[in-house]
């Protein structure tokens, strides 16, 4: 049994670094730019939009690296093995306060990796003329996300460790169901209590825009409880709008900057596309998928962390270690996975626009302006867009409204 546990964790690895190598080459070869594309776009936009796009990928891929070495060292190493027995010595024998310490070590460690490309996201995103926030605007930000974060995952650690103690062979079963119990519930309360934190959201006033919304809500033969208004132009130049939350706390929410830059024609496209979210119940598909994605990835885990656990005794506060690299190495390798349905849905959504509108000038007009003021990739190299794209290329969307 612990030679095949141990040859899942290479084979799970070893994925996850072919997955990275790809993609690192495709950002650093992109290829040609697909004549097509110029149709809508000027080389010198295209261009731009390579360059810009290259920071971000490779940024991605280094973070990853770097965090999946510190944690494999932690986990398989002596002198991670020696850490955690040090760190349950020096706490004098109180096992609750060696998990603490060592989840506190471990979370001040991984943020103290990924800082430096957090921070170096900030200053590309100035450097190109999309951020619009101060420093220290953006470190109060970073502040609240970190105890937001550092809050939410000791509970989580707590949770974890007590499953284990009590239920040793039934552990993940319980753990599958309160994190599918957490899913649910974070899409009733994320809207309400999170995103206020961050964000200023009021209800649309235009007149014009909400009658739009009745009546694209009513060809669609659905209910918006609400459409919001985001003041993302405190943060960024960029335009976009999403759709969250279940019951009375669904929403779609435009950014500011969509409403001050884009016609209403196009605004109109934007709010079907998202409609077009809800007629297909993608809400409930994402996350029937996601709780179904759930229990396999608690099931593997507990598969995978049989070879850290004791034969006997406690377990051991290294054994957050090994969930962390896992979670990371599973959420790399079933990536494509989760993007390709992504695309999918957002295909639907597309049609479902061009359908409310009867306007597919409008529909293609807005994915040519966001792709140039976002300076989105016009022409993406092929296994970017495999791996991690959860829409799909401007240059395909564009080709399937004309299809369609």
């Amino acid at each position: 049994m612990d030679r095949r546990i141990s040859n899942s964790w290479l084979g799970l690895m070893v994925m996850a670094g072919a997955f990275s190598a790809l993609y690192l080459v495709s950002a650093l070869y992109p290829g040609q730019i697909n004549p097509a594309a110029l149709q809508y776009f000027s080389i010198e936009q295209a261009q731009n939009a390579r360059a810009y796009s290259f920071v971000p990928r490779v940024i991605f891929i280094a973070s990853f690296i770097l965090q999946a070495t510190a944690l494999g060292w932690l986990v398989f190493s002596r002198q991670g093995a020696e850490i955690s027995r040090r760190i349950e010595e020096r706490s004098c024998g109180n096992y609750w306060k060696s998990i603490l310490v060592y989840f506190f070590f471990l979370w001040l460690l991984l943020r103290l990796i990924r800082l430096p490309f957090t921070l170096g996201n900030y200053y590309w995103q100035q450097a190109w003329g999309f951020s619009t926030q101060s420093l220290a605007s953006w470190w109060s930000d970073y502040s609240k996300g970190a105890v937001l974060d550092l809050f939410l995952l000791t509970c989580g650690v707590l949770a974890f460790f007590v499953i284990l103690k009590y239920w040793p062979r039934i552990w993940w079963v319980i753990g599958a169901t309160l994190f599918t119990l957490w899913l649910v519930l974070q899409n009733f309360l994320w809207p309400v209590l999170v995103s206020p934190m961050f964000n200023h959201f009021e209800a649309v006033k235009d007149p014009a825009v909400i009658n739009m919304v009745q009546d694209l809500a009513a060809k669609a033969g659905i209910q918006v409880d609400k459409v919001l208004v985001m003041d993302a132009s405190r943060r960024t130049t960029m335009a976009n709008a999403y759709f969250m939350g279940l019951g009375t706390t669904k929403q779609i929410v435009i950014y500011d900057n969509l409403l001050k830059k884009y016609p209403l024609d196009e605004v109109r496209a934007v709010l079907a596309h998202e409609m077009g979210h809800w007629q297909k119940g993608h809400i409930i598909q994402g996350l029937s998928l996601g709780l179904l994605g759930n229990f396999l990835v608690w099931g593997l885990l507990a598969f995978f962390l049989r070879k850290l656990r004791p034969i006997s005794g406690h377990n051991q506060p290294q054994l957050w270690a090994g969930l962390q690299l896992f979670l990371l190495l599973i959420m790399m390798v079933t990536n494509p996975l989760q993007s390709y349905i992504s695309r999918e849905m957002e295909k639907q959504a597309d049609q479902v626009s061009l359908v409310l509108t009867e306007n597919p000038a409008a529909v293609v007009r807005l994915q040519v302006n966001l792709a140039k003021n976002n300076l989105s990739d016009i022409s993406p190299p092929g296994f970017i867009v495999w791996y991690g794209y959860t829409h799909p290329p401007v240059l395909s969307r564009i080709e399937a409204m004309g299809d369609y």
